[in-house]
């Protein structure tokens, strides 16, 4: 299963549960009373044993892209042990006020393609996406979709270099395929992709285009490029050249959850600059001697980069989204 993420490392964690007559699996779709594990000897779909039923309950379920141990033929296989997870993606559940409660989105994800389209574009949404992508260790992209409709992009190509100067951004048309081999770097055996971004801006096309053939259904869309957006659940599916790809439903809300170090390095010039500030503790709001809003008044840092930075800061404030320690990010 190399092609699917197995490693030597994962492997030799296995030995043990393989002489215990354990097969491992890895979850491609969660339909609620059962899952979709793929598998060395393909698809099936299975169980929860008692005791991951238990802890399902309490908010540990395996989720698509964790790798697990099954019990029993294929059939009447069950999940009995999901094994560590090397990443976890992670967000403050939707909708979720006061008792917040964390949603993982995915599980052992490599690399993270944030995508988005010149009508959805947003640049304190993709801050978002960073500090997600960065929190849970996968590498960000940000896959900017559907140029044929809007050829005039460098204005946002140019916003988008200077929001994330060490992050790729790809201008791509899954309708005539321009831009999609700069993705090929991206697609080797091994390696898991997971696409985040809002409802319609061509996750679920760009994931068929990649594999060269229609697996997921996608709403008529019109010339704007509005459309129905038609996926409503996570799934892992493999690539014809080794690799997987997680496609993701549309996030109308992207609340950050103990993304502490994510925020900080989506915001590395703020960080860079902190450096500067003459308190250590240094917020960036009134204090003497911040180089940060020193740097806001010369101009070389914008005041809605640094209003964004302060409102996710804050978010990580509120019960459930406060950071491990209760603490502000701290830019430095």
């Amino acid at each position: 299963m190399p092609a699917l993420g197995w490693t030597a490392e994962r492997e030799a964690e296995f030995v043990a549960l393989e002489r215990s007559g354990l097969r491992a699996g890895r979850v491609a779709i969660d339909f609620g009373a059962s899952l979709r594990v793929l598998t060395a000897s393909g698809e099936e779909e299975v169980g929860l044993a008692p005791d991951q039923y238990r802890r399902a309950r309490s908010g540990d379920r395996p989720v698509v892209g964790d790798w697990v141990a099954l019990a029993g033929a294929p059939g009447r296989a069950l999940i009995v042990e999901r094994l560590a997870r090397t990443s976890t993606f992670t967000r403050r559940r939707a909708g979720s006020e006061g008792a917040a409660r964390r949603q993982v989105i995915a599980a052992n994800v490599d690399t993270a393609f944030l995508v988005t389209d010149a009508r959805d574009f947003s640049a304190r949404r993709i801050e978002r996406y960073l500090a997600i992508a960065r929190e849970a260790s996968a590498e960000p992209v940000i896959v900017l979709t559907k140029i044929d409709l809007y050829p005039d992009v460098l204005d946002l190509l140019s916003e988008l270099w200077a929001l994330a100067p060490h992050v790729a951004v790809h201008p791509v048309s899954s309708a005539t395929g321009a831009g999609l081999e700069a993705l090929d770097c991206y697609l080797e055996p091994g390696r898991t992709i997971c696409l985040v971004g809002s409802s319609g801006v061509g996750k679920s096309t760009l994931v068929n285009r990649l594999l060269g053939y229609e697996h997921l259904t996608t709403g008529e869309e019109r010339r704007d490029g509005s459309g129905r957006h038609t996926t409503t659940r996570r799934e892992l599916v493999s690539l014809p050249a080794g690799g997987v790809l997680i496609d993701n439903p549309g996030m109308r809300e992207v609340g950050l959850w103990q993304a502490d170090d994510g925020v900080e390095e989506a915001f590395d010039d703020v960080a860079s600059l902190a450096e500067e500030c003459r308190f250590d503790d240094c917020r960036h709001d009134s204090e003497p001697g911040c180089a940060v809003r020193e740097a806001v008044q010369q101009g070389a840092l914008g005041q809605e980069r640094l209003a964004s930075y302060h409102e996710l800061a804050s978010e990580l404030q509120r019960p459930g989204g406060r950071g491990r320690q209760g603490a502000r990010p701290q830019s430095r």
